[in-house]
């Protein structure tokens, strides 16, 4: 059955066509943004492969995202059960990883939040930042850095997610 196609106002692109099942609801909203709730995943083929987290009701609040795994391949998201539960489900194979992405004046310098990835349940929609507190990753790890350490090795398009208890 297909989704009906919405309107996003932007301030940074005008009004913006997507379909309905490129909403994200956060019940909980991103960490600073707690009411801002509905954001859109807009991909452009001109950003490939960055996506914008377009806020629904704030057309001048956007973030810009990414997988993780594109620039990071070893990135691994260890999260506790009761965080997965927020997102209705217990099929890790659903969740899709993004992370936020700083794009500052000088390109070379962009940077990921790798410590506090977003989490969207592609079965429902569902959406929820967590904060890694336990492990190695902190807000600024430098894309292009990593991506020169790579650029010769394979990458796998999905993020490793594992359920930790009691983290």
């Amino acid at each position: 059955m297909p989704t009906a196609a919405i309107t996003v106002t932007t301030t940074r692109f005008g009004e913006l066509k997507t379909d309905e099942e490129h909403i994200v609801d956060f019940p909980k909203g991103l960490l600073g943004f707690e009411n801002q709730r509905r954001y859109a995943l807009i991909s452009r083929p001109e950003s490939h492969p960055f996506v914008h987290l377009q806020s629904m009701d704030d057309p001048g609040l956007a973030f810009v995202v990414v997988n993780p795994r594109l620039f990071f391949p070893y990135y691994k998201v260890e999260i506790d059960p009761r965080e997965i539960a927020e997102l209705s489900t217990t099929d890790m194979g659903r969740i899709e990883t993004w992370v936020i992405v700083t794009v500052p004046e000088d390109w070379s310098r962009m940077s990921a939040n790798l410590q506090g990835p977003i989490l969207v349940n592609r079965a429902n929609n569902r959406a929820k930042q967590v904060v890694l507190v336990h492990g190695p990753y902190t807000t600024r790890h430098y894309l292009m850095d990593e991506l020169q350490k790579h650029s010769t090795s394979s990458v796998d398009s999905g993020c490793e997610l594992e359920q930790v208890a009691g983290v």
